[in-house]
Formats: structure tokens, C-alpha cells, sequence
């Protein structure tokens, strides 16, 4: 078992062929769109056995480990080298910033194995799960009108990227969302630029968004994910008007279900959800360790001084 790092486009190819050899659905979210952004292309590391792939593993720029190993190779030490790789890495990061950020990962509640070593690491159990949403698109789909003066259209291009950072940023009332992340959902190969949708205001604002797709490889299961209203547009009605007409058309292409996913402690999204007629179907669970830089923990030694 060795690992390395990717060094050009056919590693990429290698992963994303991996992934569709899991027997199950992967448990990393936007792979592609990772992927493209080069700052996580650094941190991505493979395992192989001889030739064959049995694992790979990357940090995105939220300090989320992300990884998958083969299940037809369990190998024991694996996922632990795994884990140790993830801790140094992280510690790398925050002697480059200078932070103390934590290493964060999820799984499914149901991952009692995976819990169980991820837990014998050091990372503890946060108040704050993932609660994962599912719609039939065979039920049928109230319609929300949007009040006089609005209007839903399809993003026109790349051109518009630095008003839909704007809006993300306004709808969350964070920096989270940047160009580079914008353009790189973009240009994801699964992207249908027809179903990312962005309401518009009277006065020509940018007020509400909704990103639609398809999971990859699935061509009946759909996603309306990311969801977000201007705070300046919020109790307007504007969210359940272009998430109803994401649903319309995600119907119209074929989709007969539809995921969407949302913190617990996204009180909004969860009552929207239940009012567009989504259930939730699984949770994840969050957990952290605590990684200091090696500034800090100088900064905070107890040196003795001699007289």
C-alpha cells in the first residue's frame, strides 16, 4: 500500500472512475467542483495496492476531510493512514495561516464503524448534524405566484459570477462563497446552466437563487441545492417560488425524486423543506479535532528564564 499525490488529469479521471465503482453512494459532496479548485487539488492525496486505486482523500477550504476507500479491499490500517495524513495536513495549514482551525469530517449517523475510529482519533461529536431531504415528484407541486415585478430566469453566464457570490454572500451573511468557488460550480461537468436559477427584483436586483441538477450518474434523481434569498428579499415568498419552479423543471427532464440538505440549525430551510413536501430520509453527524499551530503552541509555552 503506497499513497502519492495527483499530478495531472488522468489522476483526476482515475478518482471520479473509482467513485463509480462503489457499490454505494459516495459520501463526498461536490467532487467535481472540488476538484476543479486549485487550492484543494493540493491536498489531494491516492492510495494505491500495486496499481489498482483502493482510496483517495483531499481537505476542502472549509477544513473538511473528505475521503473513500474501496470496500472490496478493506484493508484495517487504511482508513487510520488516512486519518494521520488528514491531522498533518491540517497542521500544515494552520502553520501556513497561522490559525487553529479544527479538522472537521462527516458521515451518516448509521457509520457506527466509521464513527467509532474517527472517535478514537480524537474528534468529538458536534450539537450540529446534516439533515438530508427527500421529494417524490409524483406528488404534486403547489404553486407560490411571485409577487408583481418579479420574475425567475435561468443565470446567463459566466459574466454574471461576481452578482451571484454577491447574493450567496447577502443570503448566508457570510464570506464562505467566492469566484473562484462560483466558477467552479460552473464549470463542473454536471452542470445545466438552465437550471441554476436566480429570481430577479422589480428593480433588477439579484434576490433569491436556487442551483438544480442532477446527482451525478442519476438520471431520475434530482438536487435544488444551494437555496438562498437576499436578506434585503427574505419573507417575500421568493424561495418557495424558485424552488417550485426547480422542481417543475427538473420534472419536466425526467427527475421522479428530488434531494435537498440543510444544517439542523437552519430553522428556515427545514420549514421550507416540509412545506415544499420534502422528508427527511437521513442525518449526518459532524465531527471535530482541535489542530494548534506550532506558532501557537509557542506562544503559549511556559518558558523558564534562568537568573
Amino acid at each position: 500500500m503506497n499513497s502519492c499525490r495527483i499530478e495531472n488529469e488522468f489522476d483526476i479521471q482515475g478518482i471520479l472512475s473509482f467513485i463509480k465503482r462503489l457499490p454505494d453512494e459516495a459520501t463526498i459532496t461536490d467532487l467535481s467542483e472540488n476538484l476543479l479548485l486549485d487550492s484543494v487539488r493540493e491536498t489531494v492525496r491516492l492510495w494505491y495496492q500495486g496499481s489498482k486505486m483502493i482510496g483517495f482523500a483531499f481537505i476542502d477550504e472549509y477544513d473538511n476531510l473528505q475521503f473513500e476507500t474501496d470496500p472490496d479491499n478493506p484493508f484495517v490500517e487504511l482508513e487510520k493512514e488516512i486519518l494521520e495524513w488528514g491531522i498533518t495536513c491540517m497542521k500544515k495549514r494552520n502553520n501556513e495561516t497561522g490559525l487553529d482551525n479544527t479538522l472537521d469530517y462527516c458521515c451518516s449517523s448509521s457509520n457506527m464503524q466509521r464513527i467509532a475510529l474517527i472517535e478514537n482519533f480524537g474528534f468529538e461529536r458536534q450539537s450540529v448534524r446534516t439533515l438530508l431531504y427527500q421529494r417524490s415528484l409524483d406528488l404534486p407541486i403547489h404553486e407560490y405566484p411571485l409577487q408583481d415585478g418579479f420574475f425567475v430566469r435561468c443565470v446567463e453566464g459566466e459574466h454574471e459570477v461576481d452578482r451571484l457570490v454577491a447574493l450567496h454572500r447577502a443570503a448566508f451573511g457570510t464570506e464562505n462563497m467566492t469566484t473562484e468557488q462560483r466558477l467552479a460550480i460552473m464549470r463542473a461537468p454536471g452542470y445545466d446552466q438552465s437550471l441554476d436559477l436566480v429570481a430577479i427584483a422589480p428593480n433588477g436586483e439579484f434576490a433569491a437563487f436556487c442551483i438544480c441538477g442532477f446527482e451525478e450518474g442519476q438520471c431520475h434523481v434530482g438536487y435544488v441545492d444551494p437555496i438562498g434569498t437576499s436578506s434585503q428579499y427574505q419573507k417575500q415568498g421568493l424561495a418557495k417560488a424558485i424552488v417550485t419552479t426547480g422542481l417543475h423543471a427538473l420534472r419536466q427532464r425526467g427527475a421522479k425524486i428530488v434531494k435537498t440538505g440543510t444544517s439542523s440549525e437552519n430553522n428556515a430551510m427545514q420549514r421550507l423543506a416540509s412545506v415544499l413536501g420534502f422528508v427527511v430520509i437521513s442525518e449526518k453527524l459532524w465531527f471535530s479535532k482541535r489542530i494548534p499551530n506550532e506558532l501557537g503552541e509557542l506562544r503559549n509555552r511556559p518558558w523558564a528564564v534562568d537568573g
